[in-house]
């Protein structure tokens, strides 16, 4: 007999209350039990990463977005990995990432101008409202200098999103506090599930974008 069901019963007990937040919908019920990443001399480890503990029953995928009831906060599933017993899953010991934004991506098109016939660059709205975890990069390789490339300064970040987004590299990110940030490379295949994404600042001209979206047919006019 497994001892998933015992452990499951010892999680709901003294674990976090969690969402997993899906545009198919939410997914309610599920606790966990988490702690510090054991790297507690890095700021940054002990700020972001998780370490949890899931119930052997759970319906999480790398690359979900988990919402702990109790504070809002918003995590991206990193790696998932099952624990065994006696050829049965007992519990799942998963890696989280806290976000840190809530994030816009937008991607420009060509159209013409009906009043003056020149062409001009509009931003559609690709994706919007959706948490990201921004960052410098971590181990100081070729990402730690800022270059001049034509008329965009960069200062590369680093992002890390679910790879569902509907994004691409030139697209525009733009921030919860307005700042833009251009797509400049991704990085695939990393993490199941999950984008690390390069990212410089974007001195692009903003224009009226026709927004896309697919939760919606109505077509409206914004300021991107």
């Amino acid at each position: 007999m497994s001892i998933g069901p015992d452990i499951k019963e010892a999680i709901v007990e003294v674990g976090t209350k969690f969402i997993i937040e899906r545009d198919s919908g939410d997914i309610t019920g599920g606790y966990l039990n988490f702690g510090s990443n054991a790297q507690v001399t890095k700021p940054f480890i002990r700020e972001f990463f998780l370490e949890a503990e899931f119930c052997y029953d759970t319906t999480i995928v790398g690359g979900d977005i988990v919402k702990f009831n109790t504070t809002g906060t918003r995590y991206i599933v990193m790696n998932y990995t099952p624990i065994l017993f006696e050829n049965e899953i007992i519990k799942w010991e998963v890696v989280l990432y806290k976000t840190n934004e809530v994030i816009q991506i937008l991607r420009s098109v060509n159209a013409r101008n009906l009043q003056t016939y020149l062409m001009e660059v509009r931003w559609e709205i690709k994706e919007t409202d959706r948490p990201a975890l921004i960052t410098s990069p971590l181990y100081g390789t070729d990402l730690d200098t800022d270059e001049e490339l034509g008329l965009i300064g960069l200062e590369l970040n680093e992002m890390y999103i679910p790879s569902a987004y509907d994004y691409a590299v030139h697209d525009r990110i733009r921030l919860s506090d307005g700042d833009y940030f251009r797509v400049e490379a991704v990085k695939k295949r990393r993490y199941q599930g999950v984008d690390v994404v390069e990212i410089g600042f974007d001195t692009r001209a903003t224009s009226s974008s026709t927004t896309t979206t697919t939760s919606s047919s109505t077509t409206t006019t914004t300021t991107a």
